[in-house]
């Protein structure tokens, strides 16, 4: 949008010229129109990005032209500029799809302002249009996203060995997605109708894992009242996934070694062996490879579950996803609460500068907060957690607005007390005592501002 374009509609013709002067002056190209007939006339042949809708026309109201526009123009924002006593009518336009509004007379500096914030707006919506778009032509098997270039060779792989039997290692960070990428393979192998078993082997106290991998007969150990199978066999014809495999004893391990050769194992308190047919695949955030070296893990053991060996990046390093990734689980979020959660170029850039230690988990969870929090259906880097918050200070000054000291501070001050009382009004829709008591203050000192700001 290099440029701006804007339509001023309002039957004051001498503010019109005033208007139109001084912001052509600022760098925006404006139409203006006095009238309904005009204003559709203008905005069918001009391409404006931003109008201004005056409530009260010769011809018909703002309001009306509102929802006319909404539906034929969708990628247009309109404000609403109204006289004092009519903010309620100005709450309403605004719930009917207004961007804004703003009271009349307005200053060329606050007209300025939200020129600038319509303008945001418009970029993000185009922004969050282009990542769904992308999002479609993106790799995507089963909810995985890949679009960077090693995500993408890691479904390429994944393709490659999910119709096979060979035992898979999934290496990586926690968060990841490691038990993800193990359900894929699974869905897309020809044992994909047989159970997928999940066994996470950190979970579970060393004493009772092994009965949980491999079952136990009645009267195994004190409290066995019946026999029961465990994980393997439960997983009979079709996939178990160890995670956090690096975490279980030597003892266990040598009784693992032999069900990845044998296909066979012997549950506790039993001394007939079980035959199973599953595929293994295992994960582990830890370096299997020192382990052996160290003693820690067995060698032979290492080597039958490492037939293949899938590295899935941390999400600091594949950063390329992470747009796609914040479309696909605010798209959840809208679908689940029915609303169009937006995120703005600004704090995507924060987003993905940020190293994400958790990796997509963090990010899944860093989400789930910030639509939680947010106030509206724009998310706000204030809805995030600190650690994320603080990064926003080592983005670049070309990924966020940065302000310039052109006012004193008492005036900058009072435009921001402006603005925080126009927005309580308009939660309040317009009624002075509520707005009153979501500001913290009486009644009384909020008729008194509103009558120091808005009226002349």
């Amino acid at each position: 949008m290099s440029v701006r374009r804007i339509l001023l509609v309002d039957d004051e013709i001498k503010l019109l010229r005033i208007l139109q002067s001084s912001l052509a002056k600022k760098g925006y190209q404006v139409y203006t129109a006095a009238n309904g007939h005009e204003a559709r006339k203008r905005i069918s042949e001009k391409p404006v990005d931003v109008v201004f809708l005056d409530l009260m026309l010769p011809d018909t109201t703002g309001l009306q032209l509102l929802q006319e526009f909404l539906p034929l123009y969708p990628h247009k924002a309109f404000i609403l500029l109204t006289a004092f006593g009519n903010v309620e009518s100005a709450v309403t336009a605004m719930k009917a799809g207004a961007f804004d509004y703003i009271v009349k007379p307005a200053k060329l500096e606050e007209l300025e302002i939200i020129i600038e914030k319509a303008y945001e707006w418009l970029e993000m919506k185009q922004e969050n249009q282009f990542l769904r778009e992308k999002l479609k032509s993106a790799e995507i098997a089963h909810d995985l996203i890949a679009f960077s270039p090693e995500m993408k060779r890691i479904v390429q792989l994944v393709e490659k060995v999910a119709n096979t039997d060979a035992t898979v290692l999934l290496d990586g960070e926690s968060g990841t997605g490691k038990s993800l990428l193990a359900r894929k393979i699974h869905h897309l192998s020809s044992r994909s109708r047989a159970p997928f078993v999940s066994v996470n082997c950190a979970a579970i106290p060393e004493q009772l894992l092994e009965s949980e991998l491999f079952g136990y007969e009645k009267g195994a150990f004190t409290g066995a009242q019946v026999s029961r199978q465990g994980k393997f066999e439960a997983a009979d014809g079709g996939t178990i996934f160890l995670d956090e495999i690096g975490e279980i004893t030597p003892a266990l391990q040598a009784k693992l070694l032999q069900v990845t050769q044998e296909k066979t194992f012997m549950r506790l308190g039993s001394n007939s062996a079980k035959q199973v047919d599953v595929r293994i695949i295992s994960a582990t955030n830890r370096d299997l490879k020192r382990m052996v070296e160290q003693g820690d893990f067995r060698e032979d053991l290492y080597y039958r579950l490492n037939i293949i060996n899938i590295y899935i990046p941390p999400l600091r390093d594949r950063k390329d996803d992470i747009p796609f990734l914040v479309e696909t689980f605010l798209e959840r979020h809208r679908q689940r609460y029915g609303r169009n959660y937006r995120i703005s170029p600004e704090l995507m850039n924060v987003l993905q500068e940020y190293h994400w230690p958790g990796n997509v988990r963090e990010l899944e969870n860093a989400l789930e907060r910030a639509v939680v929090l947010c106030s509206g259906e724009k998310l706000s880097i204030e809805d995030f957690p600190r650690e994320i918050r603080e990064i926003r200070e080592q983005v670049s000054t070309s990924g966020l607005q940065t302000y310039k000291l052109t006012k004193t501070l008492p005036e900058q001050m009072e435009e921001i007390e402006k603005r925080f009382i126009l927005q309580a009004l308009e939660e309040a829709h317009g009624q002075a005592a509520a707005a009153a008591r979501i500001l913290g203050i009486s009644r009384q000192s909020l008729l008194y501002k509103m009558n120091k700001y808005f009226i002349n």
